[in-house]
């Protein structure tokens, strides 16, 4: 009885080990969906708390620039629209017309606490001229927020009262005036450089890392004019600081009435600078998602909108897949741009 004793178990066990293949595969089964489950309660909790912590800005302009000011009056918006208790904070990376700044947003950590500003065409015109640590696929789009045209500003005590007087005096003294812009192919040169190209004149131009100290070179009379966007040059035009001459819009602006169009004056052209909102490559989608409708919510917020207006930005929204599409339509026409005057050159 012993020895059946000792040998029923034996039985027992490889009968028991016969049925572990089935019963271990069903329990796998199990604790995956209880796992996944999890996960997913998780990640929606994630979702749902974002940001836990403070999230970067970059801006690749200094303070007091149109993009930083626009940005800089936008943040609150978008804490609003985001769940988390998280804030957002300004980090100013200005130079090499932007490209220091593109760059911080391409290469900094996916985890979605890192965002930026991109300006267009700024944000392309490297590509272009070289190979920077970035390409067009080294950003996710959040959304466009304001397009802002180029315009041509003097002092308000400049002997050029018209653009025409601007332009009388350039095709009479080629490469004599010293205008300024933002930054070497940033949007406001690459705009000039368009209108001077199609009435074949010359300036001798003087970039500076952003619209606010080349509006400060202007007003303390080192150069004499500048081009700019019309919503930076917009308050000074109104106060009588500053007078623009002319903007690149399709049409005029409600804000600055008095301002004509380039085509209005005969001028066949229409350039400016866009700025929108991106992340690097790679966060993930629902931190993505968080952040577009983030933007799209502040940019139809009407308190913000108000408050656009009052800074004269010219909002102008557009959805991710359409700010794809339109850098990437920007970056051919840059492209051509390019091959007409180097402006690296």
């Amino acid at each position: 009885m012993r020895m059946r004793s000792r040998l029923a178990a034996p039985v027992a066990d490889i009968q028991e080990n016969m049925e572990e293949p089935g019963m271990q595969f069903r329990k796998s089964l199990a604790w995956a969906g209880a796992v996944a489950a999890l996960t997913s309660l998780a990640a929606g909790a994630q979702a749902d708390e974002y940001p836990e912590r403070n999230v970067t800005m970059y801006i690749a302009y200094s303070p007091g620039g149109g993009t930083d000011v626009m940005a800089r009056t936008m943040i609150p918006y978008l804490e609003k629209y985001l769940p988390g208790d998280g804030s957002i904070a300004v980090e100013n990376k200005p130079g090499a017309g932007g490209e220091i700044g593109f760059t911080a947003i391409a290469v900094a950590g996916n985890d979605g606490y890192s965002i930026g500003m991109l300006n267009v065409p700024a944000v392309v015109t490297p590509l272009i001229q070289r190979d920077p640590n970035y390409d067009l696929s080294s950003f996710t789009m959040l959304g466009n927020v304001v397009s802002d045209p180029g315009s041509i500003v003097v002092r308000a005590d400049s002997e050029f009262e018209t653009l025409e007087d601007f332009v009388t005096y350039v095709r009479e003294n080629p490469g004599k005036l010293p205008v300024g812009n933002s930054a070497v192919g940033g949007a406001t040169h690459t705009a000039l450089l368009r209108f001077l190209g199609m009435e074949d004149l010359e300036v001798t131009h003087v970039p500076f890392p952003g619209s606010a100290p080349s509006r400060t070179a202007l007003l303390g009379g080192h150069v004499a004019a500048s081009i700019m966007g019309l919503g930076e040059a917009g308050e000074y035009h109104k106060e009588g600081t500053l007078r623009i001459l002319g903007t690149m819009a399709a049409e005029r602006w409600d804000e600055v009435p008095d301002v004509p169009t380039f085509k209005e004056l005969g001028y066949d052209i229409v350039a400016g600078s866009d700025r929108g909102m991106a992340a690097p490559a790679g966060i993930p989608d629902d931190v993505a998602a968080q952040l577009a409708e983030a933007v799209k919510k502040a940019v139809a917020d009407p308190e913000f909108q108000e408050e656009a207006r009052k800074q004269l930005l010219p909002l102008h929204y557009m959805d991710p897949d359409a700010q794809a599409a339109h850098i990437a339509d920007t970056l051919e026409k840059m492209e051509v741009v390019w091959e007409r005057t180097p402006w690296g050159q």
